[in-house]
């Protein structure tokens, strides 16, 4: 029968849950417990590898650092100092974090009779296979001792652990670390946190892995790494990731549970600030609607109140606008688009010092600073932004896809209103142009800027006095005519292309588009014919649409 515990047992319980450890942890998983002596001055005769040491301080205080200094080189599993409240000698530190000792303080008495009757307990515990559940209700207080700072609590928890550990939130974005610059610099933390994020999302959780600590491996560096997650849930909404990645030993039952007790004081810390973000973000968003529908006294009142926030109005902005596509089918829609809010403020903040980002309307509303000499070549490097961002949220959503409508570009934030507008007008329109995921701006709309004011009585009566034969062609025979026809102007006629997206032979094509000639009369060769089937086809796709 078991009749020790570890030196990590023992702090699960009081009165050594009550002292603050101040070296040698790493030697807390390993070193083994068998009994509790309280030191004398002079030199022990017997060994004390088994033995925790008790350190009367108001007893020894005139020679508690020679004390010290003894016991230290006799390697015992740990020494703990009583009604000790000043701060240790250097050298003592020292040689307990190098001999892997544990050395405890506690400002509070604790006789021996105490320690010998927890140890008595946490074996008994440990024994019966219950420390574990012990543990959780006892909280190790030197870790979580719910500071309000995530730094020092990650850096007081990879302590702990030997390990180190990242915080990170929803769309996986670093905010706050500790230990990791002893394994990894600091420029590799984003691949390692991409890593494990690609994991974690393909994972599939169960309702256990929600409440607990769960593991998973991954590869970075060549290297597999087990990660230790805890999902940091308020609710149904999901706040951020706990991680811990074992690098230095493996972590055990105890260690999972520390991580658990961890994650529950930084999920305090994020409840506390989104709460406060969630009152900013109600003023804010209230300002960005007068902004966005023309609400404000004058120029001058409209960049003092942008001031407020750290916006200068003063310059000129761009403007676009991030939709999921077939939002009304999607599941957890506040989920997602929270999720596609942080990443794109997250994403857009390393290129942007100042954007401006809100939901608005189920929409993601950017706003990014400009300069007065903006030329012809914005309208392409938004364009390109663009599909940056939408890799990037593809990653972290892999299965929706996002369109971006821009507005074009004014000089004064007075006309930010117009630019609203059109970004709307290029995200709703653009879908008639192109497919799922696409980004569009205003001035490639064309045509169908036109069309969208047009009655739709207008409209139908224009598409079925110009398509209305193969339309009903196609209904009789089974036939995709129209398909054709419609893909046919959106590859601008290259036959090639237009083959390869139907999965036919060229031959074939022709001798189609020839019968699409003979049914509607019409002679796909000449510009006339051309614009008016090309239109026609954008007003199909238009009535389908909004169907």
């Amino acid at each position: 029968m078991q009749q020790f515990c570890t030196v990590q047992e023992l702090t699960t319980i009081d009165p050594v849950a009550q002292a603050t450890v101040v070296a040698g942890w790493a030697g807390g998983r390993n070193k083994k417990i068998f009994r509790v002596v309280t030191a004398f001055k002079g030199v022990p005769e017997s060994s004390l590898e088994d033995a925790f040491i008790l350190v009367c301080a108001e007893e020894e205080r005139k020679d508690l650092d020679a004390i010290l200094a003894v016991y230290l080189n006799l390697a015992p599993a740990g020494i703990l100092i009583s009604g000790y409240g000043a701060a240790l000698s250097q050298g003592l530190i020292d040689q307990a974090e190098k001999n892997h000792i544990p050395l405890f303080v506690c400002s509070k008495r604790i006789e021996e009779q105490e320690l010998k009757f927890a140890l008595e307990l946490v074996v008994n515990l440990v024994q019966n296979g219950k420390i574990t559940s012990i543990s959780e209700h006892y909280r190790i207080r030197q870790v979580t001792n719910l500071r309000m700072d995530l730094p020092a609590l990650l850096n007081q928890l990879a302590e702990y652990l030997q390990n180190p550990a990242i915080l990170v939130d929803s769309v996986f974005q670093i905010l706050a670390q500790g230990g990791t610059e002893r394994f990894w610099p600091a420029d590799e933390l984003g691949e390692l946190v991409k890593s494990a994020r690609l994991k974690i999302i393909q994972h599939k959780k169960n309702d256990l892995m929600l409440e607990k600590v769960y593991q998973q491996v991954i590869i970075f560096n060549n290297q597999n790494i087990i990660v230790s997650v805890k999902l940091l849930l308020w609710g149904n909404q999901l706040l951020g990731y706990l991680l811990v990645f074992d690098v230095a030993g493996q972590l055990n039952e105890l260690d999972l549970c520390q991580i658990s007790e961890v994650g529950l004081s930084c999920l305090q810390v994020l409840i506390s600030r989104k709460n406060t973000e969630e009152i900013e973000k109600k003023y804010k968003d209230h300002f960005l609607y007068d902004l966005l529908y023309n609400n404000f006294e004058s120029e001058n009142a409209l960049i003092k109140r942008g001031r407020y926030w750290g916006w200068e109005f003063g310059k000129p902005h761009r403007l676009l606008i991030v939709e999921p596509d077939d939002f009304k089918q999607l599941l957890n829609k506040d989920q997602i688009l929270e999720q596609l809010q942080s990443s794109t403020t997250a994403f857009l903040k390393q290129h942007f010092r100042h954007v401006i980002i809100s939901e608005m309307q189920d929409q993601i509303v950017v706003i990014i600073p400009g300069n007065d000499d903006e030329d012809k070549r914005i309208k392409q490097h938004l364009k390109s932004l663009a599909k940056l961002l939408q890799n990037a949220m593809q990653e972290i959503l892999p299965t929706v896809t996002f369109s971006v409508g821009i507005g074009k570009f004014y000089s004064s934030v007075v006309d930010l209103c117009r630019s609203y507008q059109e970004a709307k007008y290029a995200l709703d329109l653009g879908r008639f142009i192109q497919e799922k995921g696409h980004i569009t701006h205003f001035e490639d709309l064309g045509v169908i800027r036109l069309l969208s004011h047009v009655s739709l009585d207008q409209l139908d009566e224009y598409y079925k006095e110009h398509l209305g034969v193969i339309i009903e062609y196609d209904e009789k025979n089974n036939t995709n005519y129209l398909e054709t026809l419609q893909i046919y102007f959106q590859q601008n006629g290259d036959l090639n292309l237009i083959a390869e997206k139907l999965f036919m032979h060229s031959n074939t094509l022709r001798y189609r588009l020839k019968k699409i000639e003979e049914l509607l009369d019409a002679d796909l060769q000449k510009m006339e014919s051309r614009v008016s089937l090309s239109v026609a086809c954008k007003i199909v796709k238009m009535r389908k649409t909004n169907q």
